[in-house]
């Protein structure tokens, strides 16, 4: 039985998403190429896999069961890979630090190469993955600058150096296109509009916790909700009169000029004081001079900006 990596790696992909053609987009292949490489794994294994139809493929019987094992070596190959990146950075001295897309992220990915790194440490900045918690303790990364709503992305072995919290949610609309009283404001009407918020990417947790606030709360779902890639382009999108704009705590002063001509209203600010924290983090574990200096660079040049 020859089975390739490779295929064992695009099968748990196409598994995640049903789609051929989100898996070759993933892996930068073409949708062909991905059914080749599919094919070549059920031929290897002796066993049908998936369900192909019009509208997606989903797991056959055999194709879960394969999954568990299929797992298991992608898990263990994985960490190999991250372990001998991990292993190779030390090596160079260099430190790869995760930058998320907020606000406050974008200015200090434009700040700190300015500021002085420690001598003979080579930080490496990249953006930020989802799920940069996992990707974090699995030294992906070495030191993660990012915003979480409440305590999303915390675990056991992270720790955290905070440099802003904000109270609350931010909720604004253009007043020219949805009559809602700022003074006797009712957080259920928005709900019957299309929500903008930021995703992942921008702010860690915001989006699921909300939904779940809704559910409980309320007992019902925005009647649509529309991910931007950051805070401006959602208020710009509210602007237009798309929807109602959420954020997490005070995002107003952050919007800039976008903001202009919007209604806003500060709320929860009492149930959610912790609502938007934005920090530093690292390893629990972490004993790398490099690591921690620039994790400690990062910290004071944010509170520095950001105080």
């Amino acid at each position: 039985m020859d089975i390739e990596l490779s295929g064992l790696l695009l099968f748990r992909h196409l598994a995640q998403t049903g789609s051929f053609t989100e898996t070759g987009k993933h892996w930068k292949i073409s949708q062909p190429a991905v059914s080749l490489m599919i094919g070549r794994l059920e031929s290897a294994v002796g066993l049908i896999l998936l369900e192909r139809s019009s509208t997606g493929t989903k797991l056959t019987t055999a194709g879960t069961q394969f999954l568990e094992h299929a797992n298991e070596v992608c898990d263990a190959y994985l960490a190999f890979t991250d372990g001998m990146r991990h292993i190779g950075r030390r090596m160079d001295r260099e430190v790869l630090v995760g930058i998320d897309r907020s606000w406050f992220g974008l200015i200090l990915s434009r700040e700190f190469p300015l500021a002085k790194p420690p001598a003979g440490v080579v930080p490496v900045i990249c953006d930020l993955g989802e799920n940069w918690g996992e990707s974090l303790e699995s030294t992906q990364y070495d030191v993660v600058v990012a915003g979480r709503f409440l305590r999303a992305g915390l675990c056991a072995g992270i720790q955290e150096a905070v440099i802003r919290v904000e109270r609350g949610i931010t909720v604004a609309w253009n007043p020219d296109f949805y009559p809602f009283d700022p003074v006797n404001f009712s957080f259920p009407e928005i709900l019957r509009t299309s929500v903008l918020i930021p995703d992942s990417g921008v702010v860690t947790g915001f989006a699921s916790s909300l939904r779940l606030w809704c559910e409980h709360a309320y007992g019902m779902h925005p009647a649509n909700s529309v991910s931007f890639s950051s805070e401006a382009e959602a208020a710009t999108a509210a602007c237009a009169g798309l929807g109602v704009l959420l954020a997490p705590g005070d995002s107003m002063p952050r919007l800039d000029h976008i903001g202009e001509g919007m209604t806003h209203v500060r709320t929860f600010e009492f149930l959610l004081p912790e609502a938007y924290t934005f920090g530093v983090y690292c390893r629990s574990d972490e004993n790398s001079k490099e690591v921690l200096s620039v994790a400690a660079t990062l910290g004071k040049l944010g509170k520095k900006l950001f105080a």
